[in-house]
């Protein structure tokens, strides 16, 4: 059998792309760590990161093909990037049941402010069997048919729907819900909501979240990123000042690898990191009337493409498994779905 040779024009090749591939990669990385969401291109390039690694299989193939070593040492440096960045992703996690657990499954889900279909959000809502859902952009046809058909399902609803603006809100509860007199400052898209569930004997602090959203404009998009950053710090002062069971459901608008989810998780667990498998992809969904997903030259760009829908959670709470919840084929989001287990030495009182 013939052996390919170990060098030549292939081999030198291949150690080039390889190198200026991961070089890359590591020029990305240090704009990462040095500046964040700085810049509006710093932004899109940690907003789209996960794509950076789109190329490596080719690159790898590139170097199998050429036989060359030392090509396989810069493409294992970015192997390692990607492991460290996504790997967790495919590993099988969460726990099994435990007797006596305190636990609720909760879900959020952007229903899109123009959504003319309350039968599909129904059918969705219900499917997920959730104890508790966050809903944004919420409109006042649907939370009539929230309402009307959930009522018994849900009992304990804290509705503010509005038409116009993608401003609606609302949480859905299978467990006593108050609101609060308590407000969190900042710019968003709707008003937050911060409820407070009685889950027996343990009071939980809710919290539905929807900060402003990205515009593609220069100088609109890098206002709309220090907007975002600065709820992040906001949610994370209010997080501080107040210890015990706390749960977060929000279209958060911004990915994984942004400087807001950085804040926010210091603090705070998500749900999907933890337990979920795969990318979790929420966005964009459907090409319905008044959706976000972009249309370029005509020609929609393709569905699933971030992550940017979560359930956050303080530490009083592990997770036991996240997926991505019922759709109602309409929305330009899908829902995630997470099983939240309160920790047994969690001692905060209704």
């Amino acid at each position: 059998m013939r052996r390919l040779p170990k060098r030549g024009p292939l081999a030198g090749a291949a150690r080039v792309v390889a190198s200026l591939y991961v070089a890359g990669l590591l020029l990305w990385a240090l704009l990462h760590a040095l500046f964040g969401d700085r810049y509006w291109w710093t932004f899109l390039l940690n907003t789209f990161a996960l794509y950076l690694f789109v190329p490596l299989p080719a690159v790898m193939l590139v170097m199998l093909l050429s036989g060359s070593a030392l090509a396989w040492l810069p493409t294992s440096v970015a192997v390692a990037m990607w492991a460290y960045l996504y790997g967790s992703l495919f590993v099988p996690r969460g726990s099994a049941p435990a007797d006596n657990e305190t636990a609720m499954t909760v879900m959020t889900f952007n229903l899109l402010a123009y959504n003319a279909h309350p039968e599909r959000v129904i059918a969705a809502l219900r499917a997920s069997d959730a104890d508790v859902i966050g809903l944004q952009e919420l409109n006042p046809g649907i939370a009539r048919a929230i309402e009307r058909d959930l009522g018994h399902a849900y009992p304990y609803q804290v509705l503010a729907p509005a038409s116009t603006k993608a401003a609606g809100m609302g949480v859905i509860s299978r467990y006593p819900l108050h609101p609060t007199s308590e407000h969190l400052a900042g710019t968003w898209i709707g008003p937050p909501q911060i409820l407070a569930l009685e889950l027996g004997h343990t009071r939980v602090t809710v919290l539905n979240l929807h900060p402003v959203s990205t515009l593609l404009a220069t100088i609109t998009l890098e206002y709309r990123v220090r907007q975002r950053e600065e709820t992040a710090q906001e949610l994370v002062r209010y997080v501080r000042a107040h210890p015990g069971p706390l749960i977060v459901t929000t279209d958060f608008n911004a990915g994984d690898q942004s400087t807001a989810y950085a804040t926010v998780t210091r603090v705070l667990g998500d749900a999907w990191r933890e337990a979920g498998w795969g990318f979790g992809h929420t966005f964009p969904g459907a090409l319905s009337p008044g959706s976000s997903r972009p249309v370029i030259l005509g020609i929609p760009v393709p569905m699933w493409l971030l992550r940017i829908d979560y359930i956050f959670h303080s530490r009083d709470w592990r997770t036991r498994w996240a997926r991505i919840g019922p759709w109602d084929g309409v929305s330009d989001h899908r829902p995630v779905l997470a099983r939240l287990v309160l920790s047994q030495d969690t001692g905060t009182h209704a």
